[in-house]
């Protein structure tokens, strides 16, 4: 198995703001694996080339059929580059198989809820604007910053009648955030997620345990150690590939979240649709989705799910089902290349 990887700038429509910055592109990793004439493609933000080009001597020799074991050989790099090499692995091993990732895990046919959109932190005007040109939308979610006291949720809330989120971003003290989480309350809100800085689990659960708003956990969510110590600290958690380390290991988080009576919702970064489409087959296990990354770029180079009116719809090709925009998906040659390994 050959690795390759290359760095791609992509553009969104319009900058996007919130407590940690203002993002006007995104740069993310590609990976591509090469095996028996098939290609798998992965993706992450923040993926060092140094701990991608670790990975290539492990995956030389190595087979999609054993993947939780090459997977575990590769712990030593970081999350990211590892999210993007378990990308790839997935997507090989779907191809190999001549299947869509979800139904090779069975997930085919789940219900699954529309995603959220996000509304970056902005002027009043603006948000007003943004709101009336999304009325049709089925669930907003607003960004707010540690000068925010909820009520630009009311400015929303007098202009959309959806569903609709917080995020926090870490912005408050337990104090402040417990009366933020009550002004938005008053507007319907149904998910404040991670209303005080990670790594203080104690001030989380002060928070969660007072919120009339049910408390998710984001930033405080990296791994599976930390679903446990979730567990009675917030209602939920929020799941990201780059931040968990691909596919194998959110699975695994899931299935203990379920077992720690936490909800589970998957989140993405602003990323192209070939990250966002791998977390969509895992679209069918959780309760909500925020997969809305895709929908702010103006030049995404892949295809894969579409969203329409927030529902996913899921690429029916083999794999996670992506194809770059300049070398459409043919499925006849990817057939060919597996009859030609068999």
């Amino acid at each position: 198995m050959k690795l390759a990887h290359h760095e791609v700038v992509i553009a969104l429509k319009e900058p996007f703001h919130s407590n940690t910055g203002s993002t006007t592109r995104v740069r993310q990793s590609i990976v591509t694996l090469t095996w028996e004439g098939l290609v798998g493609l992965g993706t992450a933000r923040g993926a060092a080339a140094v701990d991608l080009d670790a990975c290539a001597p492990v995956l030389a020799g190595a087979s999609p059929f054993a993947l939780r074991e090459v997977l575990a050989r590769l712990e030593h790099v970081g999350p990211a580059a590892l999210s993007a090499v378990d990308m790839a692995l997935h997507d090989l091993l779907g191809k190999a198989c001549g299947q869509p990732l979800h139904r090779l895990w069975g997930l085919d046919g789940l219900p699954a809820e529309p995603t959220a959109l996000s509304i970056g932190a902005c002027p009043d005007g603006e948000l007003v604007r943004r709101a009336e040109k999304l009325a049709h939308w089925p669930i907003l979610k607003l960004k707010l910053t540690p000068e925010d006291t909820g009520r630009r949720v009311g400015v929303l809330r007098s202009v959309y009648d959806g569903r609709i989120r917080v995020d926090g971003n870490g912005s408050w003290r337990p104090a402040r955030a417990l009366r933020v989480a009550e002004e938005i309350h008053r507007h319907g809100v149904e998910i404040f997620e991670q209303p005080v800085a990670p790594g203080a689990p104690d001030d989380l659960r002060w928070v969660h345990e007072r919120s009339p708003v049910p408390v998710f956990a984001d930033e405080d969510c990296q791994g599976a150690e930390d679903v446990l110590r979730l567990s009675g600290r917030a209602a939920g958690i929020n799941i990201k590939l780059a931040q968990c380390g691909g596919l194998a290991r959110a699975r695994d988080m899931i299935a203990l979240a379920r077992g720690c009576g936490l909800r589970v919702m998957l989140g993405s970064k602003v990323e192209s649709v070939l990250g966002t489409t791998a977390m969509a087959q895992l679209a069918g296990l959780v309760d909500h989705l925020d997969l809305d990354g895709p929908l702010l770029l103006s030049d995404d180079p892949f295809t894969g799910v579409r969203v329409d009116h927030g529902r996913l719809v899921l690429p029916t090709a083999p794999g996670i089902g992506v194809a770059p925009r300049e070398a459409p998906y043919r499925e006849d040659r990817h057939a060919a290349a597996l009859r030609s390994a068999r």
